[in-house]
């Protein structure tokens, strides 16, 4: 008994470099899991991030995420899980304030030089996930005369 337990254990120390393979990186999210990635959480952006009554259980946020990571996977670049798509869409919602609170600065008179410029992408992810910080962008480039698109 003892034996077959040491054999068992022996055999699967031996196989699990084969099956996880350290070290190896995900490919980055292309441009089109990005925006399947966006039109995946837009709709649930409330039940994700919003208020505590609209918020949904941990269990039913899970859900949904595995449900994003679904449609992101129907592309076929990469076989993205609800972690990926999770994680990715925090460092995007991220990047997004970072970029524009930066601009904000930009447009104050303690601004420092230039900044990086909100993607099409990024001002639709800053639209609806910060939309006072989006609104205080908007303002501050009208009133310096800057587009807004």
């Amino acid at each position: 008994m003892i034996a077959e337990r040491t054999h068992i254990r022996h055999s699967l120390i031996t196989l699990l470099p084969d099956l996880v393979r350290k070290g190896e990186r995900a490919p980055a999210f292309t441009q089109e899991e990005l925006e399947k990635l966006v039109d995946g959480v837009l709709p649930l952006y409330g039940r994700l991030y919003g208020r505590p009554e609209v918020q949904v259980s941990a269990h039913q946020k899970r859900a949904h995420w595995h449900a994003i990571a679904k449609e992101v996977r129907t592309l076929g670049v990469y076989n993205r899980h609800s972690t990926h798509c999770r994680k990715r869409w925090e460092d995007l919602r991220r990047c997004a304030r970072k970029i524009s609170e930066a601009q904000l600065g930009k447009f104050s008179k303690r601004g420092r030089g230039a900044h990086r410029a909100l993607t099409p992408l990024m001002r639709w992810i800053l639209a609806v996930a910060y939309p006072d910080l989006d609104g205080r962008l908007k303002a501050a480039q009208q009133s310096q005369g800057v587009s807004t698109h």
